[in-house]
């Protein structure tokens, strides 16, 4: 697990243990100093990575230094073997320079603490502006205090890179997150049960319309690397991507270079990638599974066996568009705030649309209630399918 905080001034420690000690830091068996230390857009950000931690366990910590103790929080590692557990999945959030978006973003946050999932992936877009360090100061601290539940639970994020993290992204996310550099990589779950890859469409120059020297190169190397570590992960039950431009967007209006959808969906299908999350079109899709047919609608044609489903669009409170670019095989579609919930069960996921906007109304789960709803939660009831989309599919 990877700690990250902002240290105004001097030096800090964490300090963890699997018992709650609260702010006696004397009684933490483990201690951490700074791993790394990264000073970008004048933030000066801390990374502790805590190793040889148990797995499914949880691990209380604070953060100190010698003017100041944190509160105690404290993160549930994931688990070694299958295990049902639950996760997030959506993106797009805006700052309080446009106020209706950013608090429609916050209401999602605020959901998160209240569903307690293992993880949360998000699927870019953090700010409206990334170039400015106070928009980032914003988001982390409000990420911080909406998405941590009343007892102190903080929920990992997997970030990806965003069109709104363009043009300084790949330094954004390797300064501020500690990924990789060129923002791809995967992470894995319950032993040989999931692989996520998190993937980087903003790597594309065409993506970016812009001509930067060595894009075209990443790209390559990207798809490269995609295609290599996609065929070393058959062992895996399940394969999922993660990444920004959807290869096909659901809105009028948004298009992705069809260098994305040329290299990565034959990928995609050859080695069975199972979930895709996407976001940027700040809407709700989710297709039924898919491979790619020059034939088919729109470069795709459905096959429940071997597809691959598509899910996105985004919306965790940027401001809804309409869902109007639809094609046959496009299961499920909306145009509100929301993320993804999914149930990840040990043969498999049942994915839920949470509608985000009523959050003060929806209560809180307690520890071990993951499987259960808040009252008041809004569930999007797919016409004919109902609040539970399965994958793998079957009507």
């Amino acid at each position: 697990m990877t700690v990250a905080w902002r240290q105004l001034s001097g030096d800090a420690k964490v300090y963890y243990d699997v018992v709650d000690h609260g702010v006696d830091l004397s009684a933490y068996g483990h201690q951490k100093r700074v791993t790394k230390r990264n000073r970008h857009l004048k933030l000066n950000t801390c990374f502790s990575h805590l190793d040889r931690l148990q797995p499914d366990t949880k691990y209380f910590f604070l953060i100190a230094d010698g003017d100041s103790v944190s509160r105690r929080y404290y993160f549930k590692t994931a688990p070694a073997k299958p295990k049902d557990f639950t996760f997030i999945a959506g993106g797009d959030t805006k700052s309080s320079n446009q106020p209706s978006a950013y608090a429609h973003g916050r209401r999602s946050n605020r959901m998160v603490a209240k569903l307690r999932p293992l993880f949360v992936l998000f699927v870019g877009d953090f700010t409206s502006n990334s170039e400015k360090a106070e928009r980032w100061v914003e988001w982390f601290n409000d990420w911080n205090e909406d998405t941590c539940s009343v007892d102190g639970r903080m929920y990992p994020i997997i970030p990806v890179h965003g069109n709104h993290e363009n043009p300084n992204g790949l330094m954004d996310l390797k300064n501020l997150f500690d990924t990789p550099e060129s923002v791809y990589y995967t992470i894995d779950f319950c032993g040989d049960f999931l692989r996520v890859f998190v993937l980087n469409t903003e790597l594309s120059a065409k993506m970016m319309n812009v001509k930067i020297s060595g894009m075209d190169q990443k790209w390559k190397a990207q798809t490269k690397w995609l295609k290599k570590t996609l065929k070393k992960s058959g062992h895996f039950q399940f394969r999922a991507a993660m990444y920004h431009k959807p290869l096909r967007p659901h809105t009028k209006g948004k298009h992705t270079p069809e260098q994305v959808y040329r290299d990565w969906a034959p990928l995609f299908a050859k080695y069975k990638l199972s979930l895709s999350f996407d976001g940027d079109s700040h809407m709700h899709k989710i297709t039924y599974p898919l491979v790619p047919d020059p034939q088919g609608e729109d470069g795709f044609r459905r096959d429940d066996k071997c597809g691959t489903m598509y899910i996105g669009e985004g919306s965790w409170g940027a401001s809804p568009r309409r869902a109007d670019a639809l094609r046959g095989w496009t299961m499920a579609h909306g145009s509100f705030n929301q993320f993804k919930l999914i149930h990840a069960k040990q043969d498999r996921f049942l994915i839920y649309t949470v509608m985000t906007d009523n959050e003060a109304e929806v209560g809180s789960l307690q520890e071990g209630q993951e499987f259960e709803f808040p009252q008041g939660i809004k569930l999007f009831d797919t016409p004919g399918k109902g609040i539970a989309i399965p994958y793998p599919f079957s009507e």
